[in-house]
């Protein structure tokens, strides 16, 4: 850490982005249980949130895409190794949380509720309910860039961003709230785990691992804009745009990245701050 963030009231405004949406994750999902209003509390948001209508919630749900999540990361290539190695710890930790996680026995509203009494935006999903992989994806991401040192206005334009993804897996129909909740909780403890294990484990930073990384990253995005579908329909040009504006704001840090000496290890450029 530098000297900035060895301050004291540095610290502590950490500490607050580090474990504020942690705790109000476990404390909602805990309230939740034992009220028992988790199906009552998802027929309340569903019909709350249709108001916003189908295209602007299809929209909002595909930046909790894991595709699109890869996406984010790109205008970071060569300018911050480090978070594209700890976006990639914390990815590989999510996923085997979510996995783990994961049981095909507990049921999403589609396979639960009578067709017609919600409102449903897209592909009718029945199974593998808990925790919601979209939300854990954008709270990973959202996570990613609260824990570093940038302006607090962004990081909250970023959290309110995760926090829409999750309503708009609701708002879809094919997620209840406690999902939601156990997607933000696992995704953010999945950041700061990546982080934690990047600054202390150093072995992404090596250039010829930050070169087959972003080359994985590039083809992915490459590939997402032929090839991927995902499930809403009129969200492909989104998808797109998102897709080659970040590819574009890579363009530079890829042609560096690749004409640098083998011996640059980009440890000096790293250090989440």
């Amino acid at each position: 850490m530098n000297s900035k963030t060895d301050n004291p009231d540095t610290l502590a405004k950490l500490n607050l982005w580090l474990w504020g949406v942690p705790v109000f994750s476990l404390v909602s999902m805990f309230a939740l249980y034992i009220s028992g209003e988790n199906a009552a509390l998802f027929m309340h948001l569903n019909a709350a949130l249709e108001n916003m209508g189908d295209s602007f919630w299809s929209h909002v749900t595909i930046l909790g895409d894991s595709v699109i999540a890869i996406m984010f990361i790109l205008p970071f290539v060569h300018r911050r190794p480090d978070l594209i190695w700890q976006f990639l710890l914390a990815a590989i930790i999510a996923g085997l949380a979510v996995y783990l996680l994961k049981n095909p026995d507990m049921l999403r509203p589609p396979a639960v509720l009578e067709a017609g009494s919600f409102h449903l935006i897209g592909p009718a999903l029945r199974h593998v309910s808990f925790p919601s992989g979209h939300t854990t994806t954008a709270f990973l991401v959202a996570g990613l860039f609260c824990m570093q040192q940038i302006p607090a206005w962004l990081k909250t334009l970023v959290l309110l961003l995760a926090v829409s993804a999750g309503l708009s897996r609701i708002a879809c129909g094919i997620h209840w709230p406690m999902d939601v909740l156990g997607g933000m909780l696992c995704g953010w403890l999945a950041a700061g785990a990546g982080i934690w294990l990047g600054r202390r484990w150093k072995a992404g930073l090596n250039i010829w691992f930050q070169r087959v990384i972003v080359l994985l990253f590039t083809i992915a995005a490459i590939w997402s804009s032929f090839k991927y579908n995902n499930g809403y329909p009129g969200t492909i040009q989104m998808q797109l745009m998102i897709t080659a504006v970040c590819l574009a704001l890579s363009a530079r840090g890829q042609i560096r990245l690749y004409s640098k000496s083998v011996e640059d290890s980009h440890a000096s450029k790293g250090g989440a701050q």
